[in-house]
């Protein structure tokens, strides 16, 4: 009877006279004893269930995989941890009781210290003003879900030109006027409102798969989880669940190849939805690998979800479990990089910036020949000061805390008092028609006018098109020659001045009044910027109205480093020189580069198999702990990472690019020899100036001439003159005449013939390369616009190792199965062979070999058990910043095994990235000398002098 009874139900649902007699069908069906849970507007076919219970399929979360190096030691694994949940049980029916539910929850979850852990399209600033958190096509796929388009439906106008607040209303809808929306009460905060509204539109999100519940918030403590449980009666549907959470190990040494994972984008999942061809079966609060590793082997490491059915009892719990098909675990990585490796190089790398960054300290504000020559600039002392400020080494928000020590009190009231005549001067400054520009400004005062300058770009209150560029009154600002004032007064009678920032709605308002508006919103948003209180304290440091003995003694109340008494003491009387302190605690890495960012304060080291393409070490530093990302973001921590001048978050190794200087001279001499511009023994006289184009470059040894000289001696003395003569001559150069599309075409060619145009193939994000596209005589020496990074380097100089085969750089050695540990070996893809005659590669490698043994870094490879071959290469960005200091290399150089190529930015010149190469082959080969050179003391370049190399 039960089984008829749920036919024809099936065939009435379908049918014209379903509404006459729907009521009669549930009480028949009540009568005989069984409730349906009839899914109509869904269509789901109707399941037969008993009296008091339901069905329901769960999921079950497959275990990531793990990461390994390649000697079998761990490196990212999955530990045990609780979170809370939010499932939709059916049991909570109206929008007001699942609001007041979400409230309790995430009240409960922030009063015990943890978060919501949970993204959202909205955000309200401290200035209580709406604004979204993406970008347009990605707001416009949000408001596609909130406004439940069906897919190839578009937004109507009023709702695409919706702004983020007129979005808030509509979704909090507290006078019920509109279908679909969460009906949040006048008796929460827009705060509170807002925190509600993002579960909610988590829950919209996962409606396809209200079986699944919603994590609010990941890894909390044992309060929080005491909470939830006392309260779990009045919080239906929440819940304490275990789940698995990455963890990283030796995490400085590896975040940049190993990356974190985090909840997956809304923004993200909405794409996923969208694209067929993707994975459906995320959830809104998911973890996704957000970079390296972690992302790009995403569905190697996710494993495969299992499934169960859950049969519900009345009180809402699980009776009985059926159908359970187990997941299955993500596979495991293992990586070609050497732990131990990976560490060392890390570590020595490290004390080589230091040590550079030592003997360039000025005892003073000297900056040396910045801003004329970057041959001999020195870092004032000074500057180390302010960048103990500036770069959060301490935290000038303590000096208000209440435990803040006396000095921090005192600091602080000096600050206040600072700020407060600063602000007078600016205010000054901006005065409706003020017309005091330029240099009628002090340097302080134009440097605070610029600030602001940037802040309203920043903040998109004021909007200047690219048209807008070509306007007389704005190349005057830019030029200096009119004030900020009288610019923006223009700007607004342009209309590029944000209206709706100022909260000027459809009322007129007159120039002036704009921008007094506008004056106001300037100095609200300094109030609250902690960059503009930085440059209030830089400007102190300068003008000595903060000392550089005050500074360091922050270092010990803020415990950065471990107090010494008797120094403390010393550095607080006068004894010690703050100069000669800071000194010793960068020699000591009690302070770091990274942590001051100054220049240098940024490195790289990769090291190649050259026989087989893999990597077995790949450094990026200063580096970050990508613990503090797994899961959920630690946003304090974030926050100084993010605003780091040393660029922590950046992987060096694949996305800082420079150009290549002189370790370019290889691909030239190879273009040169293998289309017959000349042979091995042809000679070029140097005579130092290259006259033939104009303006005409120098060689680097200036005055002195390299003689008459082969393509091997070329490389040996990185001759400049001898290889602008041999881009000349790819471009058809005649006399004064020169074709550079055709010699910068032969330049492409062959940076295509050694991977140089793509990028290496590294399993990780990497910026593209870019190729020369001017000036051919030039570009042959590594300049023009050539740009490349340290993993392209490698990939270079490991094809001219093994003499012509160009890989695809790998960091896999293999995968192992999560399922039936079947292992896969990984190889290196062979991106093309180099057909170079023997000759060729002789007088390319005979030349490297003599770059060491011969020539002028020689000295700094004594005494290695292998013999080494490699270039020098020096690139200058700026006559503001040191030159970029690169040394690509192989060993041993009759039977190579690996190639090291090391990066320093900034670093000054190319012997010092040579001299880090020199230990990195110490390291590797001299297994005796590890101990020592780990345990080796912070010491100057043996180039200390910065004497030009190449």
């Amino acid at each position: 009877m039960l089984i008829t009874l749920v036919e024809t139900l099936k065939k009435v649902l379908k049918s014209k006279i379903f509404p006459m007699i729907c009521v009669y069908t549930v009480l028949f069906s009540i009568i005989c004893g069984r409730i349906f849970y009839l899914q109509i507007i869904k269509g789901e076919e109707l399941e037969e269930t008993t009296e008091t219970a339901k069905k329901k399929e769960r999921e079950i979360p497959s275990p990531r995989g793990n990461i390994y190096d390649c000697n079998g030691k761990l490196l990212a694994s999955n530990v045990q941890t609780y979170a809370i949940t939010i499932e939709d049980l059916g049991v909570v029916k109206e929008s007001a009781e699942l609001n007041k539910v979400i409230y309790d929850c995430i009240r409960i979850i922030e009063k015990n210290k943890n978060k919501l852990d949970l993204e959202f399209a909205i955000t309200i600033d401290k200035r209580g003003r709406f604004r979204y958190t993406m970008p347009k096509t990605s707001i416009r796929r949000f408001k596609k879900d909130i406004f439940y388009k069906e897919a190839g439906t578009e937004l109507t106008a009023d709702e695409d030109e919706m702004k983020a607040k007129e979005v808030f209303m509509y979704l909090r809808d507290v006078n019920n006027e509109h279908k679909n929306t969460f009906r949040i009460g006048p008796e929460y905060t827009d705060e509170e409102a807002l925190k509600i509204m993002t579960v909610r539109y988590a829950i919209i999100m996962n409606r396809y798969k209200k079986y699944v519940p919603i994590t609010l918030s990941k890894n909390v403590n044992k309060k929080t989880i005491a909470a939830i449980k006392e309260n779990s009666a009045a919080l239906p549907g929440v819940d304490v669940v275990e789940e698995l959470n990455r963890r990283y190990y030796s995490s400085e040494y590896f975040a940049h190849i190993i990356g974190y994972t985090g909840v997956i984008s809304p923004d993200l999942l909405a794409q996923m939805q969208e694209d067929e061809q993707q994975d459906t079966t995320y959830t809104p609060t998911e973890q996704i690998g957000k970079t390296g590793i972690e992302s790009t082997f995403e569905d190697v490491l996710r494993g495969k979800k299992g499934k169960e059915t859950l049969i519900i009892d009345e009180a809402s719990r699980v009776s009985e479990v059926r159908d359970r098909v187990d997941a299955v675990a993500g596979n495991d990585i293992y990586l070609s990089i050497d732990k131990d490796l990976q560490i060392a190089y890390y570590k020595i790398l490290e004390k080589k910036i230091a040590g550079i960054l030592v003997s360039k300290l000025n005892n003073g504000m000297d900056a040396g020949s910045k801003g004329e020559s970057a041959s001999n600039i020195r870092i004032p002392v000074y500057d180390v000061y302010n960048a103990i400020i500036q770069n959060n080494v301490v935290d000038i928000n303590r000096f208000l805390s209440k435990d803040a020590t006396s000095l921090e009190r005192n600091i602080y009231r000096r600050f206040h008092s600072a700020k407060k005549r600063t602000d007078g001067k600016i205010k000054s400054e901006l005065s409706y028609s003020n017309s005091r520009h330029g240099s009628q400004l002090s340097e302080s005062l134009q440097e605070y006018i610029d600030y602001i300058y940037s802040l309203l770009l920043e903040r998109e209150i004021l909007t200047i098109g690219a048209n807008d560029k070509s306007d007389a009154t704005y190349v005057k600002y830019v030029n200096g020659k009119i004030s900020l004032s009288k610019f923006l007064e223009y700007a607004i009678s342009q209309n590029w001045i944000n209206l709706e920032y100022l909260e000027i709605g459809n009322d007129y308002y007159s120039t002036e009044e704009i921008f007094k508006k506008l004056v106001k919103a300037i100095f609200e948003i300094l109030n609250e910027d902690s960059n503009y209180d930085k440059q209030i304290y830089k400007n102190m440091i300068y003008d000595n109205d903060l000392s550089g003995r005050e500074v360091c003694l922050l270092l010990y109340s803020q415990k950065v480093i471990k107090k010494k008494n008797s120094e403390m003491e010393n550095l607080r009387s006068g004894s010690l020189s703050a100069y000669e302190f800071v000194k010793s605690k960068i020699r000591s890495l009690d302070i770091t580069p990274g942590q001051l960012g100054l220049e240098p304060c940024s490195g790289s080291v990769v090291i190649t198999d050259v026989n087989t393409g893999k990597i077995k070490a790949m450094v990026s530093y200063p580096s970050y702990d990508n613990n503090k990302f797994a899961g959920s973001v630690d946003s304090e921590y974030f926050a100084r990472i993010n605003s780091n001048k040393a660029a922590p978050l950046l992987n060096r190794s694949t996305q800082q690019k420079t150009a290549p200087g002189s370790t370019y001279k290889m691909l030239v001499a190879s273009a040169s020899l293998e289309e017959g511009i000349i042979n091995p023994y042809s000679t070029v006289t140097d005579k130092t100036t290259f006259t033939n184009i104009h303006p005409s470059p120098k060689c680097w040894s200036t005055n002195s001439s390299h003689g008459t000289i082969n393509v091997t001696q070329a490389i040996r003395d990185s001759c400049n003159y001898f290889f602008y003569e041999m881009g000349f001559r790819l471009g058809d150069g005649h006399g004064e005449n020169v074709n550079n599309e055709k010699g910068l075409n032969k330049l492409k060619k062959y940076a295509k013939i050694y991977g140089l145009t793509e990028p290496s193939g590294v399993e990780l994000a990497e910026s593209d390369p870019t190729i020369s596209d001017i000036d051919t005589v030039r570009s042959a020496i590594g300049q023009g616009t050539n740009s490349y990074t340290p993993v392209q380097l490698s990939r270079y100089v490991t094809t001219i190792a093994n003499q012509g085969t160009c890989y695809d750089l790998t960091i896999i050695d293999k995968i192992e199965s999560g399922k039936d540990k079947k292992v896969k070996k990984n190889k290196a893809v062979v991106y093309g062979k180099l057909p170079f005659a023997d000759s060729t590669w002789s007088a390319i490698t005979q030349g490297m070999r003599l770059v060491v043994k011969d020539g002028t870094i020689r000295s700094l490879f004594t005494g290695l058990p292998v013999d080494v071959a490699g270039k020098t290469g020096t690139a200058q960005e700026s006559v503001f910043k040191p030159n970029h200091a690169l040394f690509v290399s192989y060993a041993p150089y009759e039977n190579p095994e690996i190639s090291v190529t090391a990066v320093i930015a900034n670093g000054y010149t190319s012997s010092n990235a040579a001299e880090l190469a020199s230990d990195v082959y110490k390291y590797y080969f001299d297994k005796k000398s590890r101990k020592r050179l780990l345990e080796q003391k912070v010491s100057a370049p043996q180039n200390s002098s910065g004497a030009v190399t190449d």
